[in-house]
């Protein structure tokens, strides 16, 4: 018993540390995806002859944007409680997956895996990550927009850090 509860938080620690560093790595690519989403949404809400004067600039050019605009630290704005997320939902995800391919849907008497259980597997363990993960996304969206609302729009941040944004949503 004791080498499976080894094996498993094993696994979980290596899935959890390889989206860690995944994430750490790519989320200037995540902010200004966001920033860009949400300067789309408000284009569209903007009558048509203001709304040429939305930046749309690009992903590199928002990322500059970012930078010159709000300091380079603030390209991983948001990024714990990216990192959060993904300890929690790629570590339940993959050992969610292994558990139900293991004890619960099993191989073939031949040993093989069938890819029908294989997709049913999948999509339950993603599923339950998802649900358990989802407030962490919330928190990461609010965190990545509170750089361009502070220093941009000269508004007062809604939110002081992670701790903080993740009481406020849990009230």
């Amino acid at each position: 018993m004791a080498e499976g509860i080894n094996s498993f938080a094993y696994k979980y620690c290596l899935s959890a540390l390889a989206a860690t560093v995944a994430e750490t790595v790519t989320f200037p690519l995540d902010i200004t995806k966001t920033r860009l989403q949400i300067q789309g949404e408000r284009a569209s809400t903007i009558p048509s002859t203001t709304a040429t004067n939305v930046p749309y600039r690009g992903m590199v050019r928002t990322a500059v944007g970012i930078v010159e605009e709000e300091g380079l630290r603030n390209l991983w704005s948001g990024v714990t409680p990216a990192i959060l997320r993904h300890i929690v939902y790629t570590g339940s995800r993959m050992t969610a997956y292994e558990f139900l391919r293991n004890k619960v849907l099993k191989r073939n008497p031949g040993g093989r895996f069938p890819i029908w259980k294989s997709v049913i597997a999948g999509m339950t363990a993603g599923a339950f990550g998802q649900l358990i993960a989802s407030p962490t996304d919330l928190v990461k969206v609010q965190m990545q927009m509170e750089g361009k609302r502070v220093l941009v729009e000269g508004r007062r941040p809604r939110v002081r850090n992670t701790s903080h944004a993740f009481s406020k949503h849990c009230q």
